[in-house]
Protein backbone atom coordinates (compact mmCIF):
# COMPACT_ATOMS: atom_id res chain seq x y z
CA UNK A 1 0.00 0.00 0.00
CA UNK A 2 1.73 3.17 -1.29
CA UNK A 3 2.41 5.49 1.89
CA UNK A 4 0.76 8.55 -0.20
CA UNK A 5 -2.32 7.16 0.35
CA UNK A 6 -4.29 8.80 2.93
CA UNK A 7 -5.51 6.33 5.99
CA UNK A 8 -9.06 5.94 7.29
CA UNK A 9 -8.43 3.05 9.27
CA UNK A 10 -5.95 2.02 11.56
CA UNK A 11 -5.61 -1.19 13.00
CA UNK A 12 -3.24 -1.72 16.28
CA UNK A 13 -1.56 -4.90 17.01
CA UNK A 14 0.21 -5.62 20.60
CA UNK A 15 3.67 -8.10 20.15
CA UNK A 16 5.31 -9.90 22.96
CA UNK A 17 7.71 -12.33 21.28
CA UNK A 18 5.81 -13.41 18.23
CA UNK A 19 8.07 -14.13 15.42
CA UNK A 20 6.28 -17.63 14.94
CA UNK A 21 2.69 -15.99 14.81
CA UNK A 22 3.10 -12.60 12.98
CA UNK A 23 3.54 -13.82 9.25
CA UNK A 24 0.26 -15.47 9.51
CA UNK A 25 -1.19 -12.45 11.54
CA UNK A 26 -0.49 -10.15 8.50
CA UNK A 27 -1.24 -11.90 5.85
CA UNK A 28 -4.90 -11.87 7.37
CA UNK A 29 -4.88 -8.18 6.47
CA UNK A 30 -3.04 -8.76 2.91
CA UNK A 31 -6.31 -10.60 2.01
CA UNK A 32 -8.62 -7.97 3.03
CA UNK A 33 -10.74 -6.24 0.66
CA UNK A 34 -10.36 -3.15 1.87
CA UNK A 35 -7.84 -0.13 1.14
CA UNK A 36 -6.64 3.13 3.06
CA UNK A 37 -5.39 1.46 6.08
CA UNK A 38 -2.31 1.07 7.81
CA UNK A 39 -1.42 -1.58 10.73
CA UNK A 40 0.26 0.00 13.72
CA UNK A 41 2.58 -3.38 15.72
CA UNK A 42 3.46 -2.44 19.19
CA UNK A 43 6.50 -4.86 19.88
CA UNK A 44 6.37 -4.94 23.46
CA UNK A 45 9.63 -6.02 25.52
CA UNK A 46 10.49 -8.82 22.55
CA UNK A 47 14.15 -10.54 22.97
CA UNK A 48 13.40 -12.38 19.70
CA UNK A 49 12.87 -11.36 16.06
CA UNK A 50 9.16 -9.96 15.96
CA UNK A 51 9.25 -6.64 14.23
CA UNK A 52 12.00 -8.17 11.81
CA UNK A 53 9.80 -10.73 11.03
CA UNK A 54 7.06 -7.96 10.83
CA UNK A 55 8.24 -5.97 8.50
CA UNK A 56 9.84 -8.20 6.10
CA UNK A 57 6.53 -9.71 5.49
CA UNK A 58 4.16 -6.72 5.36
CA UNK A 59 7.12 -5.17 2.79
CA UNK A 60 6.47 -8.88 0.68
CA UNK A 61 3.01 -8.43 0.87
CA UNK A 62 2.53 -5.09 0.05
CA UNK A 63 1.25 -3.68 3.46
CA UNK A 64 1.56 -0.45 4.90
CA UNK A 65 3.01 -0.93 8.36
CA UNK A 66 4.43 0.83 11.02
CA UNK A 67 6.31 -0.89 14.03
CA UNK A 68 6.70 0.95 17.57
CA UNK A 69 9.68 -0.96 19.73
CA UNK A 70 9.17 -0.24 23.23
CA UNK A 71 10.34 -1.59 26.42
CA UNK A 72 7.82 -0.86 28.67
CA UNK A 73 7.97 -1.62 32.52
CA UNK A 74 7.40 -4.76 34.63
CA UNK A 75 3.85 -3.91 35.85
CA UNK A 76 2.75 -2.15 32.00
CA UNK A 77 0.92 -4.69 30.21
CA UNK A 78 -1.24 -5.14 27.12
CA UNK A 79 -3.63 -2.20 27.88
CA UNK A 80 -0.29 0.16 27.57
CA UNK A 81 0.68 -1.43 24.67
CA UNK A 82 -2.68 -0.92 23.07
CA UNK A 83 -3.20 2.44 24.29
CA UNK A 84 0.78 3.32 22.68
CA UNK A 85 -0.49 2.05 19.63
CA UNK A 86 -4.14 3.60 19.85
CA UNK A 87 -2.06 7.09 20.33
CA UNK A 88 0.24 6.99 17.76
CA UNK A 89 -2.17 6.22 15.24
CA UNK A 90 -4.33 9.04 15.92
CA UNK A 91 -1.22 11.20 16.13
CA UNK A 92 1.02 10.09 13.22
CA UNK A 93 -2.70 10.15 10.63
CA UNK A 94 -5.34 12.65 11.95
CA UNK A 95 -7.72 11.74 9.47
CA UNK A 96 -8.07 8.29 11.17
CA UNK A 97 -12.18 7.51 11.53
CA UNK A 98 -11.58 4.33 13.17
CA UNK A 99 -8.95 2.13 15.30
CA UNK A 100 -9.57 -1.37 14.98
CA UNK A 101 -7.43 -3.99 17.35
CA UNK A 102 -6.39 -7.20 17.39
CA UNK A 103 -3.80 -9.58 18.80
CA UNK A 104 -0.47 -11.02 17.20
CA UNK A 105 -1.55 -14.74 17.60
CA UNK A 106 -4.59 -14.54 16.08
CA UNK A 107 -5.87 -14.51 11.92
CA UNK A 108 -8.36 -11.74 11.35
CA UNK A 109 -11.57 -12.55 8.52
CA UNK A 110 -11.09 -11.54 4.95
CA UNK A 111 -14.08 -9.18 5.62
CA UNK A 112 -13.02 -7.98 8.88
CA UNK A 113 -12.19 -4.58 7.79
CA UNK A 114 -15.50 -3.71 5.71
CA UNK A 115 -17.71 -5.50 8.19
CA UNK A 116 -16.13 -3.37 10.91
CA UNK A 117 -16.51 -0.45 8.67
CA UNK A 118 -20.43 -0.93 7.96
CA UNK A 119 -21.42 -1.46 11.34
CA UNK A 120 -19.26 1.88 12.71
CA UNK A 121 -21.55 3.55 10.55
CA UNK A 122 -24.19 3.39 12.81
CA UNK A 123 -22.84 2.59 16.36
CA UNK A 124 -20.14 3.54 18.10
CA UNK A 125 -17.47 0.16 18.54
CA UNK A 126 -17.78 -3.10 17.21
CA UNK A 127 -16.88 -6.58 19.35
CA UNK A 128 -16.27 -8.96 16.59
CA UNK A 129 -16.66 -13.13 17.28
CA UNK A 130 -13.37 -14.79 18.43
CA UNK A 131 -13.26 -18.64 17.73
CA UNK A 132 -10.93 -21.25 18.14
CA UNK A 133 -8.35 -21.83 15.53
CA UNK A 134 -9.42 -24.79 13.82
CA UNK A 135 -6.16 -26.08 12.82
CA UNK A 136 -5.16 -26.30 16.68
CA UNK A 137 -8.30 -27.54 18.24
CA UNK A 138 -6.90 -30.83 19.43
CA UNK A 139 -4.60 -28.76 21.93
CA UNK A 140 -8.52 -28.76 23.70
CA UNK A 141 -8.81 -32.15 23.80
CA UNK A 142 -8.04 -32.60 27.51
CA UNK A 143 -11.01 -30.32 28.59
CA UNK A 144 -13.76 -32.33 30.67
CA UNK A 145 -16.92 -32.28 27.81
CA UNK A 146 -19.38 -32.25 30.72
CA UNK A 147 -17.92 -29.11 32.10
CA UNK A 148 -17.24 -27.23 28.84
CA UNK A 149 -20.96 -28.02 28.31
CA UNK A 150 -22.06 -26.87 31.51
CA UNK A 151 -20.07 -23.93 31.27
CA UNK A 152 -21.47 -22.34 28.24
CA UNK A 153 -24.48 -23.55 28.67
CA UNK A 154 -24.22 -21.48 31.82
CA UNK A 155 -22.70 -18.39 29.20
CA UNK A 156 -25.83 -18.74 27.35
CA UNK A 157 -28.12 -18.59 30.38
CA UNK A 158 -26.41 -15.57 31.63
CA UNK A 159 -26.55 -13.69 28.50
CA UNK A 160 -30.75 -14.43 28.04
CA UNK A 161 -31.59 -13.15 31.59
CA UNK A 162 -29.10 -10.27 31.30
CA UNK A 163 -30.98 -9.15 28.17
CA UNK A 164 -34.05 -10.02 29.55
CA UNK A 165 -34.03 -7.86 33.08
CA UNK A 166 -31.97 -5.22 31.75
CA UNK A 167 -32.82 -2.36 29.10
CA UNK A 168 -31.60 1.22 28.17
CA UNK A 169 -27.77 2.06 28.02
CA UNK A 170 -26.59 -0.87 29.27
CA UNK A 171 -27.96 -3.09 26.44
CA UNK A 172 -26.33 -6.20 25.52
CA UNK A 173 -26.81 -5.47 21.36
CA UNK A 174 -26.20 -8.00 19.21
CA UNK A 175 -25.40 -11.87 18.44
CA UNK A 176 -22.88 -12.98 21.17
CA UNK A 177 -20.98 -11.79 24.39
CA UNK A 178 -17.61 -11.27 23.35
CA UNK A 179 -15.65 -8.06 23.79
CA UNK A 180 -12.58 -8.89 23.46
CA UNK A 181 -9.34 -6.95 22.04
CA UNK A 182 -8.75 -9.97 19.24
CA UNK A 183 -11.68 -7.85 17.17
CA UNK A 184 -12.45 -5.01 18.77
CA UNK A 185 -13.19 -1.62 16.91
CA UNK A 186 -13.98 1.88 17.77
CA UNK A 187 -14.32 5.64 16.28
CA UNK A 188 -11.74 7.99 17.10
CA UNK A 189 -14.89 10.35 19.13
CA UNK A 190 -15.91 7.74 21.36
CA UNK A 191 -12.24 6.47 22.25
CA UNK A 192 -11.09 10.22 23.05
CA UNK A 193 -14.32 10.67 24.61
CA UNK A 194 -13.76 7.83 27.12
CA UNK A 195 -9.97 8.55 27.65
CA UNK A 196 -8.62 5.32 25.89
CA UNK A 197 -7.84 1.87 27.12
CA UNK A 198 -6.55 1.61 31.09
CA UNK A 199 -2.97 0.48 31.85
CA UNK A 200 -3.82 -2.58 32.91
CA UNK A 201 -1.97 -5.84 32.60
CA UNK A 202 -5.49 -7.73 31.53
CA UNK A 203 -9.25 -7.04 30.94
CA UNK A 204 -8.23 -3.74 28.95
CA UNK A 205 -10.84 -4.54 26.49
CA UNK A 206 -13.67 -5.26 28.49
CA UNK A 207 -12.76 -2.41 30.66
CA UNK A 208 -13.08 -0.13 27.85
CA UNK A 209 -16.17 -1.28 26.43
CA UNK A 210 -17.67 -1.16 29.94
CA UNK A 211 -16.61 2.55 30.06
CA UNK A 212 -18.12 3.41 26.65
CA UNK A 213 -21.67 1.77 27.91
CA UNK A 214 -21.34 3.80 30.68
CA UNK A 215 -20.89 7.16 29.00
CA UNK A 216 -23.62 6.74 26.49
CA UNK A 217 -21.80 4.93 23.32
CA UNK A 218 -23.46 2.33 21.34
CA UNK A 219 -21.51 -0.95 21.26
CA UNK A 220 -22.72 -3.48 18.84
CA UNK A 221 -21.65 -7.42 19.63
CA UNK A 222 -21.47 -8.36 15.62
CA UNK A 223 -21.36 -12.26 14.80
CA UNK A 224 -20.78 -11.02 11.41
CA UNK A 225 -17.23 -9.52 12.42
CA UNK A 226 -14.96 -12.53 13.00
CA UNK A 227 -11.45 -13.79 14.49
CA UNK A 228 -9.44 -16.78 14.74
CA UNK A 229 -7.39 -16.92 17.88
CA UNK A 230 -4.64 -19.75 18.74
CA UNK A 231 -5.03 -22.31 21.39
CA UNK A 232 -1.57 -21.69 22.82
CA UNK A 233 -1.22 -22.58 26.71
CA UNK A 234 1.11 -20.10 27.13
CA UNK A 235 0.18 -16.99 27.03
CA UNK A 236 1.61 -13.21 26.83
CA UNK A 237 -0.36 -11.62 29.18
CA UNK A 238 -1.31 -13.28 32.32
CA UNK A 239 -5.04 -13.73 33.25
CA UNK A 240 -5.83 -13.90 29.51
CA UNK A 241 -7.28 -16.19 27.22
CA UNK A 242 -3.69 -18.51 27.75
CA UNK A 243 -4.49 -18.84 31.20
CA UNK A 244 -8.33 -19.75 31.18
CA UNK A 245 -7.69 -22.34 28.23
CA UNK A 246 -4.51 -24.18 30.36
CA UNK A 247 -7.00 -24.24 33.57
CA UNK A 248 -9.58 -25.94 31.34
CA UNK A 249 -7.15 -28.71 30.06
CA UNK A 250 -6.34 -29.52 33.34
CA UNK A 251 -9.21 -30.86 34.53
CA UNK A 252 -9.30 -29.63 37.80
CA UNK A 253 -12.11 -27.49 39.64
CA UNK A 254 -11.86 -23.71 37.86
CA UNK A 255 -13.01 -20.57 38.06
CA UNK A 256 -14.99 -19.36 35.33
CA UNK A 257 -15.18 -16.51 33.74
CA UNK A 258 -15.37 -13.41 35.72
CA UNK A 259 -18.31 -11.98 33.21
CA UNK A 260 -20.47 -15.07 34.90
CA UNK A 261 -21.56 -14.07 38.20
CA UNK A 262 -23.50 -16.92 40.36
CA UNK A 263 -27.14 -16.91 39.65
CA UNK A 264 -27.57 -15.41 43.26
CA UNK A 265 -26.08 -11.99 42.80
CA UNK A 266 -26.69 -12.15 39.01
CA UNK A 267 -30.52 -12.45 40.45
CA UNK A 268 -30.00 -10.33 43.36
CA UNK A 269 -28.69 -7.25 41.08
CA UNK A 270 -31.14 -7.39 38.54
CA UNK A 271 -34.03 -7.62 41.85
CA UNK A 272 -32.36 -4.39 43.09
CA UNK A 273 -31.90 -2.96 39.32
CA UNK A 274 -28.25 -2.43 39.69
CA UNK A 275 -26.82 -4.50 36.46
CA UNK A 276 -23.61 -2.70 35.18
CA UNK A 277 -23.53 -2.82 31.78
CA UNK A 278 -22.32 -6.22 29.86
CA UNK A 279 -19.61 -7.78 30.02
CA UNK A 280 -20.29 -7.97 33.89
CA UNK A 281 -17.15 -8.23 35.87
CA UNK A 282 -17.37 -10.34 39.10
CA UNK A 283 -15.01 -9.58 42.29
CA UNK A 284 -12.32 -12.05 42.72
CA UNK A 285 -13.67 -13.07 45.96
CA UNK A 286 -17.18 -13.81 44.36
CA UNK A 287 -15.98 -15.74 40.78
CA UNK A 288 -18.15 -18.77 40.27
CA UNK A 289 -16.30 -22.44 40.81
CA UNK A 290 -16.54 -24.55 37.48
CA UNK A 291 -17.98 -27.77 40.07
CA UNK A 292 -21.11 -25.65 41.49
CA UNK A 293 -22.23 -24.55 37.65
CA UNK A 294 -24.82 -27.38 38.00
CA UNK A 295 -26.98 -25.63 41.19
CA UNK A 296 -26.60 -22.38 39.02
CA UNK A 297 -27.63 -23.78 35.72
CA UNK A 298 -30.80 -24.79 37.54
CA UNK A 299 -31.34 -21.84 39.41
CA UNK A 300 -30.66 -19.69 36.18
CA UNK A 301 -33.45 -21.56 34.02
CA UNK A 302 -35.87 -20.77 36.76
CA UNK A 303 -35.81 -17.52 37.11
CA UNK A 304 -36.05 -17.00 33.32
CA UNK A 305 -39.31 -19.09 33.01
CA UNK A 306 -40.51 -16.15 35.25
CA UNK A 307 -39.40 -13.06 32.27
CA UNK A 308 -40.74 -12.10 29.61
CA UNK A 309 -39.03 -12.95 26.22
CA UNK A 310 -35.75 -10.96 25.26
CA UNK A 311 -37.20 -7.88 23.04
CA UNK A 312 -35.72 -7.44 19.72
CA UNK A 313 -32.34 -6.49 18.81
CA UNK A 314 -33.14 -2.44 18.09
CA UNK A 315 -31.23 -2.00 14.84
CA UNK A 316 -30.62 -5.17 12.09
CA UNK A 317 -27.33 -6.51 11.73
CA UNK A 318 -26.30 -5.17 8.46
CA UNK A 319 -28.44 -3.58 5.78
CA UNK A 320 -29.16 -6.03 2.96
CA UNK A 321 -27.38 -3.61 0.74
CA UNK A 322 -24.35 -3.64 2.82
CA UNK A 323 -24.11 -7.08 3.27
CA UNK A 324 -23.69 -7.76 -0.30
CA UNK A 325 -21.38 -5.35 -0.57
CA UNK A 326 -19.37 -6.91 1.95
CA UNK A 327 -19.66 -10.78 0.77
Amino acid sequence: MANSVPVITAVVIPARNEQHRIGACLRGFAAQGADNFAIVLVANNCTDQTSQCARQTAEALGLRLEVLDCNLSTDAGVGTARSLGFEHALTAHPGVTEVLTTDADCVVAPDWIIRNRMHLRQVAAVCGLVTPMQSELAVLDGIEPALAEMEGRYERLVMEFYRRALHGPFWLEGEHGCAAGASLAITTTAYRDVGGFADLSSGEDRDLVRRLKVAGHSVHHAADVRVAASCRLEGRAGGGMADALRARVDRTDYLVDDSLPSAHLLIDAANRNSLGPWPLRVAPGDRLRARNLAQHIAMLEEALSALQPAPTARRPLLPKSMIQTAS
